[in-house]
């Protein structure tokens, strides 16, 4: 079944990232983007996520992690190859209603972490509810090579006029056609 995609400001939120291999490397690289409060715990860092750690404010914890570390934490990320530690992060999240994602098991997840397409404040999640990450990944990497120039400034441009003029249907009509008119050229 599909998943709802539901946007959440991750701003200064606390996130956890158990493991520091490649595939957490490719989920610390998505979030950064989006500001959170991260945390990763693992006994060996991978140079590329240290090398993001002097670049972003990222709390590298070189140990085991203890289930305790997930408590409080606004999500978590098990970026662990066993699947029984997988299981133990699952389940001590469910527990206290945390968001878990424990990557390459759908089943241990709360929550899917989509393949992403991020223009400055344009965000499109790409999932198949966790059956088929690589679709997502190759439809990501389409999708992208479409988005036309001048995005952003067509965002800028709506977003002032949103703040700009009072709400109504003359506002509305205008913020539409101004978008129908970027777009058309692109669809004609």
């Amino acid at each position: 079944m599909a998943l709802f995609p539901m946007f959440v400001d991750l701003k200064d939120q606390d996130c956890l990232v158990i493991g520091a291999g490649e595939v957490a490397l490719r989920k610390l690289e998505q979030l950064v983007k989006f500001s959170p409060a991260l945390s990763v715990i693992a006994p060996t860092i991978h140079p590329e996520i240290r090398a993001l750690s002097e670049e972003y404010p990222i709390l590298l914890i070189e140990r085991g992690y203890e289930l305790s570390d997930c408590e409080g934490r606004f999500l978590v990320i098990g970026a662990l190859d066993d699947l029984g530690e997988q299981e133990k992060i699952y389940h001590t999240c469910m527990a206290t209603k945390t968001p878990v994602n424990c990557v390459d098991s759908p089943a241990l997840c709360s929550f899917i972490f989509p393949a992403l397409i991020v223009e400055g404040d344009l965000c499109v999640g790409i999932n198949t509810a966790g059956r088929a990450p690589a679709v997502s990944s190759a439809l990501r990497k389409y999708l992208t090579a479409l988005i036309p120039n001048g995005l952003k400034d067509l965002i800028d441009r709506v977003d002032t006029i949103r703040q700009n003029e009072p709400v109504g249907k003359p506002r509305q009509e205008k913020i539409i056609q101004m978008c129908r008119d970027f777009f058309n050229p692109i669809t004609d």
